[in-house]
């Protein structure tokens, strides 16, 4: 092909170049040569033939260049469609053997099968070789798919070439009866592997819902014993681990605290150097400025008393009746309560070492006992005598109740909002006073 089209350009240049050479004669002729210019006309008749002869050359060499590649398209696809046929007999070939290996993993899965049945001892080991098959038949399924796509794929060619074959049925009519036969076969051919592909995809199917069920089921049973095995040996471990991790708390804890006396020891030194200076400086302001605080509370709290003592029956009311408005909202309010206590006095934390919520519940119940028992407060002053002394024991200081009432008003205030008045925060105040020096008063400080 590249030849032909090397000679017709050579032709084409052999044909203008005399045209070329005859203008430049034409312009550069004088009229007085006559005889110069038949020669001419002669010689532009007989180059117009020539070049007639040459377009007539050249017309039958396309001719002839275009039918030898009508022929060499006509054999390539003759070719590619053999090699379709090919194609399509190796891919059933190669489904057939990937169905006998899938019947040969099948039979592999079952011989595994009764094996992990017979050593049940060795579960682990057992359900990682059934997850690998599983994952194997699933890598397969996902191969026998892709080569399903792949069979679609090469249908959908085939496709289009037969469309491409039915349109040069026109240039080509010597081959069409060839071609609609080969076609045909083909045709053929595609039904039987789509039957083929059906039947083996039914089947792989059907197989793969049973393989799935009895693993599902030896699963289940080895997921139950499993999980039994694994509980035991789990609280076994967080037995040995909570024993462990106590010791070396209690090891750490120990180290920690000798560090931190340690460490104590050298700052309090070093504090105590310092306050003492400070403090030299501050003792007799701070002094005289506590003394008259003192002189000032000492008389607010001797005429609160004074005017506390005799607690009134109206007072009594407005603190039951407030209560009840606190009780239901009981959990929410001992919260709030101790939240606002630890909150104003961080060191009285570490009196509660025990369950804060069980510690609200008493906070509640030794109130309300209080409360419902204020017009006959000497039935309950043994009992505050004797709560205040047990909580010289847990380490309560006689400061700490002004703390405690404080943060009980607060409280009250913040639960019962616009029906904490001024008359119910001067009777609850009465009612703390009263209790809080009983309770002193049994603590004997």
């Amino acid at each position: 092909m590249e030849i032909l089209i090397v000679i017709v350009l050579a032709l084409l240049v052999f044909v203008l170049w005399p045209q070329k050479n005859n203008k430049d004669l034409v312009e550069t002729a004088t009229p007085e040569s006559e005889p110069e210019q038949n020669i001419d006309r002669a010689e532009q008749e007989a180059l117009a033939a020539r070049e007639a002869q040459i377009a007539q050359e050249e017309l039958e060499i396309q001719q002839e260049r275009d039918k030898r590649i009508a022929q060499e398209q006509l054999a390539d696809r003759e070719a590619t469609i053999s090699q379709t046929e090919r194609d399509l007999r190796f891919l059933q070939d190669d489904l057939t053997d990937q169905a006998s290996r899938l019947n040969e993993d099948e039979s592999n899965i079952q011989n595994v099968r009764q094996e992990l049945d017979s050593k049940l001892e060795q579960a682990d080991q057992e359900a990682r070789a059934s997850r690998q098959t599983t994952e194997d038949l699933e890598h397969r399924e996902s191969q026998l798919s892709r080569q399903e796509q792949l069979i679609k794929e090469q249908q959908e060619e085939l496709a289009l070439l037969a469309e491409n074959i039915a349109q040069k049925e026109q240039q080509a009519q010597a081959t069409q009866y060839d071609l609609e036969s080969k076609a045909e076969e083909i045709a053929r051919q595609e039904r039987e592997l789509n039957n083929n592909q059906e039947e083996l995809a039914y089947r792989l199917e059907q197989e793969r819902i049973e393989l799935e069920r009895i693993e599902q089921e030896r699963l289940a049973q080895e997921q139950a014993e499993l999980e039994r095995i694994e509980q035991e040996r789990l609280v076994q471990e967080q037995a040995e681990l909570a024993r462990i991790e106590q010791e070396r708390l209690t090891q750490e804890q120990a180290e920690l605290e000798r560090i931190e006396q340690e460490r104590l020891a050298q700052e309090q030194a070093e504090l105590e150097r310092i306050e003492q200076e400070r403090l030299a400086q501050e003792q007799a302001e701070l002094e005289r400025i506590e003394q008259e605080r003192l002189a000032q509370e000492q008389a607010e709290l001797e005429a609160t008393e004074e005017d506390a003592a005799p607690i009134t029956q109206e007072q009594i009311d407005i603190i039951q009746s407030t209560w009840k408005m606190v009780v239901p909202v009981k959990d929410q309010t001992a919260e709030l309560f101790y939240r606002k206590l630890f909150q104003m006095d961080p060191e009285v934390k570490a009196l509660f070492t025990g369950d804060m919520k069980a510690q609200g519940d008493k906070l509640v119940t030794s109130i309300n006992l209080v409360v419902n028992s204020l017009n006959n407060l000497e039935h309950v002053v043994p009992a505050l005598q004797d709560m205040g002394k047990r909580h010289v024991a847990y380490g309560v200081l006689a400061e700490h109740y002004d703390t405690v009432g404080a943060s009980l008003l607060w409280t009250l205030e913040q639960g019962l909002g616009s029906d904490f008045t001024e008359e119910a925060k001067t009777a609850w105040t009465i009612a703390y006073g009263l209790i809080a020096a009983t309770m002193i008063d049994g603590a004997d400080y």
